[in-house]
């Protein structure tokens, strides 16, 4: 008995290496979610000066290109018509250009620029279309911080699988307005340092247009 009891014990005190952790009050990448939410806003106002401001808080954060984030299809839906959350893009806006037919040039300049190492916030736009959902992998280790703001009109749930070769085969799903959707989700949850994880990410379009969104990550 004194046996299956330690077990038991041992079994729960390692749980909280793969549970969720809904406390966001002090997120590493909180700073990058309100510079973008901040850019949207700015941008959907025609704000000139609140654009520019929104370029400086996302030059800030130091964000890199989210290059180990893979789309499930092999084809990109074009992001030209759509925000890109970037600070080029803003400066141009802020300059008074009309860069909304290259954002998918500007979004691959970006990507071509690479990413360090040294950790900063990874960010990367994509899209998707009005009642329709994207599904994206990456692998993962750890502590885990995820959101998603989508460009002005964009309503969004995120749905979160995460498997590993050790047997792990969790759900980290939104469980607010998922029918209805919300301009921007995060979501935090901690996972076994060994093995990495493979972690699907669903986004869902809830809105009658099309969208752009930034999938931002630690």
């Amino acid at each position: 008995m004194e046996k299956i009891i330690s077990l038991l014990i041992t079994a729960l005190c390692a749980l909280p290496s793969v549970a969720q952790n809904d406390d966001t009050s002090n997120l590493t990448i909180q700073s990058t979610i309100d510079a973008c939410i901040a850019m949207r806003d700015a941008v959907a106002a025609g704000d000139t000066a609140a654009i520019r401001q929104s370029s400086v808080a996302l030059r800030a954060c130091n964000t890199v290109d989210f290059q180990t984030l893979q789309g499930a299809t092999l084809t990109t839906p074009s992001l030209n018509g759509h925000l890109v959350f970037e600070e080029a893009f803003a400066d141009s806006l802020a300059a008074g250009k009309n860069v909304y037919d290259q954002a998918d040039e500007m979004s691959r300049t970006r990507t071509v620029r690479g990413q360090t190492s040294d950790g900063s916030i990874l960010t990367k736009t994509c899209f998707v279309r009005a009642g329709k959902s994207a599904k994206y992998t990456f692998e993962s280790a750890g502590h885990q911080e995820l959101a998603v703001v989508a460009e002005a009109g964009g309503l969004v749930t995120m749905k979160i699988h995460v498997t590993n070769g050790n047997g792990l085969n969790q759900r980290y799903n939104d469980t607010k307005a998922v029918k209805t959707g919300l301009p921007q989700r995060q979501r935090v949850f901690n996972l076994p340092t060994a093995p990495n994880s493979n972690v699907e990410l669903e986004i869902i379009n809830c809105s009658k247009k099309d969208c752009s969104f930034v999938i931002i990550s630690n």
